[in-house]
């Protein structure tokens, strides 16, 4: 198996396509490993892209030490791993926490700019808890999660989706969720709890990409808003049919999206046959030719 040795600690990276292509490097979020981004690795790699999957340590197949679960020393894994396969002009896409850690990454641990851009999904940014409520729902989540992990991941694992899974993919997925250390899972809601990546989000100074499920009840579609604003040069990217599991509910349209954001040659690749004018995206399109009909309509 593919593992990478940081200090002593061996983190498993999945890799897929051609070595020597433009490479996009995933990050899961909470309580997954890199599996849960399957679909879009494998299409990317075939689309001529080097797919880099990481395991954060304390979850899927990575090594699960006591210490060193924290947004610091996630972000910290990742910078080596980029090191070590030599990565440059890397795509860094951070789903859910795995989308806070990259935001931290790009704000403190990418001195030699190895990451030209960031694609940010359903992203925990820039606090999982704003209101007492909040943190003491996560304090909440962390009693529940000690006494039945596999319970709490399977509701959690529910909440995520906007039509409900079938039960092999819920199973699937509770699988990943539990092979992650109690410890680790415990320390990333603590993170969600305590962290304000404020700062570091408007430090942001790089392409970004911003992708957002509209029904995502994990982390409510106004946070994706609030990345927006604050987020110069970003993008927003409505997924009109997805909650927090963009990944599963409209994976052919995150994979597009991907491909696109992360070569530039290929990004303005959609033109209206009306006013030949080019869109990143067929959804940027379609929002252009319905404000062009009722442009035409009320002429």
């Amino acid at each position: 198996m593919p593992f990478i040795d940081v200090d002593g600690v061996q983190i498993f990276v999945q890799e897929w396509g051609n070595s020597n292509a433009k490479p996009v490097v995933f990050l899961h979020g909470w309580p997954f490993s890199h599996r849960i981004f399957e679909y879009q690795m494998r299409q990317l790699a075939e689309d001529g892209f080097r797919s880099v999957g990481i395991d954060l340590r304390g979850f899927g197949a990575s090594e699960k030490p006591w210490q060193g679960n924290d947004y610091d020393t996630w972000a910290s894994d990742v910078k080596a791993v980029l090191h070590s396969l030599s990565l440059q002009d890397v795509t860094l896409v951070g789903f859910s926490m795995g989308g806070a850690i990259a935001t931290y990454f790009a704000a403190h641990h990418d001195s030699d700019r190895r990451v030209s851009r960031l694609v940010l999904l359903g992203a925990a940014v820039p606090s999982s808890a704003p209101t007492p409520e909040l943190r003491q729902a996560k304090e909440d989540a962390i009693k529940s999660l000690l006494a039945d992990q596999a319970a709490f991941d399977e509701g959690f694992i529910k909440k995520a989706f906007h039509a409900a899974p079938s039960p092999q993919l819920l199973q699937f997925l509770v699988n990943i969720g539990t092979s992650a250390s109690s410890r680790g899972s415990v320390r990333g809601l603590e993170e969600l709890r305590d962290r304000d990546l404020r700062a570091e989000m408007e430090s942001v100074a790089i392409p970004t990409l911003i992708c957002h499920g509209v029904f995502d009840q994990v982390v409510p579609f106004h946070l994706a808003e609030i990345q927006l604003g604050a987020i110069k040069g970003s993008r927003l990217v409505r997924f009109e049919n997805s909650g927090h599991a963009m990944m599963y509910e409209e994976r052919d349209m995150l994979a597009g999206e991907l491909a696109r954001f992360a070569d530039p040659l290929s990004e303005a690749t959609f033109k209206c046959a009306t006013c030949g004018a080019t869109f990143p995206s067929e959804t940027t399109l379609d929002e252009h030719v319905r404000a062009m009909h009722v442009d035409l309509v009320r002429q």
